[in-house]
């Protein structure tokens, strides 16, 4: 499979685990999720490496960290990028419900995989260290990224206006998002504990 149309509804009704970069992301034992379908996201393949799948947008990543993002299965990304399974950006704000035309960027990565879950047929869906704030002078769940020291007055409030639109387009489907970080900044997704999530 070497084409994003390849992956439409694959996982029709499943279960979805999204493994996002936040700091509280450090503070889970991430083996139950060895038996779960994980879709990890940027740098998350350095704590949990071997998902399914990955989705990264950020080209500066294909430099700094190939490796880990190697370790996935498939990789889920932009066009005119290195290597992985290319998807059109069709713009910063919308919902694509054909990957095939193109995605949207939603300022996230966390948004691009929630059209990619959608597409692939996910009916439900766990993100885990989706917390849109810092924890002191963490920015990640592997300590400082001077990169985003700024992203809770910048990038972190776009952020949350498109996950939460993301919210509102998929209300009334039969897709249910969760987040598994009670603390998380995000309020548009009902929080559930990463105990209850693993042991559905």
């Amino acid at each position: 499979m070497n084409k994003i149309e390849d992956f439409k509804n694959l996982h029709d009704g499943k279960r979805l685990f999204i493994l996002a970069s936040g700091p509280s992301l450090s503070s889970l034992d991430l083996g139950p999720l060895r038996r779960r379908i994980v879709m990890g996201l940027n740098r998350s393949s350095k704590i949990f490496p071997g998902t399914l799948y990955h989705c990264t947008m950020d080209l500066r990543l294909f430099e700094e960290c190939p490796e880990a993002l190697k370790t996935a299965n498939y990789l889920f990304t932009l066009e005119d990028r290195p290597w992985g399974i290319p998807i059109k950006l069709l713009g910063s704000e919308g919902f694509s419900w054909d990957l095939g035309r193109g995605i949207y960027s939603g300022y996230t990565v966390s948004y691009m995989a929630l059209q990619i879950a959608v597409y692939m047929g996910f009916k439900e869906i766990f993100y885990l260290g989706l917390d849109l704030k810092h924890d002191g002078p963490r920015t990640h769940f592997f300590g400082h990224d001077f990169h985003s020291h700024s992203h809770e007055q910048t990038e972190f409030p776009k952020m949350r206006k498109m996950l939460c639109y993301g919210a509102q387009v998929l209300a009334n489907t039969g897709v249910r998002i969760f987040n598994c970080n009670p603390d998380s900044a995000l309020e548009c997704f009902p929080k559930v504990t990463y105990e209850y999530a693993v042991s559905l």
